[in-house]
């Protein structure tokens, strides 16, 4: 069987009755062109079977169409659920994605720079919350191409996150109700590759939290877990073998949740009858382990914050608004015995 060559953006300009640049804009999503235009450029090309090159788009334009998601490794399921949304939002543009991992041999990583940020021509970035020093937050304030970060804070920077007050808010209060009158914290401090923005603003809304409430908030209950398992299973251990433990535990992330389960599981406490767990982000996992939590949506963050470039980028579209946290009650939580 004989295949059609490759249609042509003249022939679909010739069709559609318009020049090649209306073509050209129509497909791409940009401004200024007339809704019933666009309409008829792409039935024109569906017609033709035509598809744009986006390579040859990017020697026309001199853009290269690609945005950037940079992240200081790719092992996190938050990361990979905000790429996921970045990409979801960018395949419906016509854009791609130029994933920048910043993760090193060692574990650590390596520090962001000019040519990281660069890489690829990206015309915008999304930086996925981690710590920034003050030359890398220099370099984002600098750059002319847009930017966003999603879920943590860069001075000077959009971003896009949860609110971390009303999130810790929620675990405390819930737990306060249950009857909870010793709720302590197993957050994090300033471990390599942490946002410490979102670290501290957990552990200082716990704090606060149990303040409005008439509760107490002893330095002896709370423990940096680094937001991994074993390290938060090594704070718990720490937490809960003290003189008079915690009934409850509000963790700043699912992920240190379940590490203090492990600690509970190894000292023999019943969840929830001797201690009541609570996380933030209602991981994929976190039903499985009948995990009370607030949830949140990162893949939603990482298509509102890929709106929100390509609409600075003259992209026509809606950005989506955010979802509201909300909490989610399941297994792990209970009055104390």
């Amino acid at each position: 069987m004989v295949q059609r060559e490759r249609a042509t953006i003249h022939e679909v300009a010739a069709r559609a009755g318009v020049s090649e640049a209306t073509v050209s804009r129509a497909l791409r999503g940009l401004q200024h062109v007339a809704p019933e235009t666009v309409e008829q450029v792409r039935r024109a090309a569906a017609e033709l079977g035509y598809t744009p090159s986006r390579s040859a788009a990017a020697l026309a334009t001199g853009r290269a169409r690609t945005v950037s998601v940079i992240v200081p490794g790719v092992a996190s399921w938050f990361y990979a659920a905000v790429l996921e949304g970045v990409d979801d939002a960018l395949r419906a543009a016509g854009y791609t994605v130029g994933l920048v991992s910043l993760s090193a041999p060692d574990g650590g990583r390596r520090p962001l720079t000019a040519a990281e940020l660069h890489a690829g021509q990206a015309e915008a970035h999304v930086v996925i919350a981690f710590e920034l020093d003050d030359d890398e937050q220099a370099l984002l304030r600098a750059t002319p191409a847009p930017i966003v970060t999603v879920g943590g804070a860069v001075e000077g920077v959009r971003g896009i996150g949860i609110p971390e007050e009303e999130a810790a808010g929620m675990v405390v209060e819930h737990l306060a109700a249950l009857g909870h009158r010793r709720i302590g914290h197993i957050g994090a401090d300033r471990e390599d590759g942490l946002n410490p923005g979102i670290a501290a603003a957990r552990r200082d809304a716990w704090r606060a939290a149990v303040a409005r409430l008439g509760l107490e908030a002893r330095p002896e209950w709370f423990a940096s877990g680094a937001f991994r398992i074993e390290a938060s299973r090594d704070a718990a251990l720490r937490v809960l073998t003290g003189p008079e433990r915690p009934t409850a535990i509000f963790a700043a992330s699912d992920v240190s949740a379940f590490g203090v389960l492990l600690a509970a599981q190894a000292l023999g406490l019943r969840v929830p009858q001797d201690l009541s767990v609570a996380g933030i982000d209602d991981h994929p996992y976190s039903a499985a382990h009948g995990l009370t939590t607030v949830r949140q949506s990162p893949r939603e963050q990482g298509a509102r914050a890929a709106a929100m470039l390509l609409r600075e980028l003259g992209v026509r579209g809606p950005v989506p608004p955010a979802t509201p946290i909300e909490l989610v009650v399941r297994a792990s939580t209970g009055p104390p015995a």
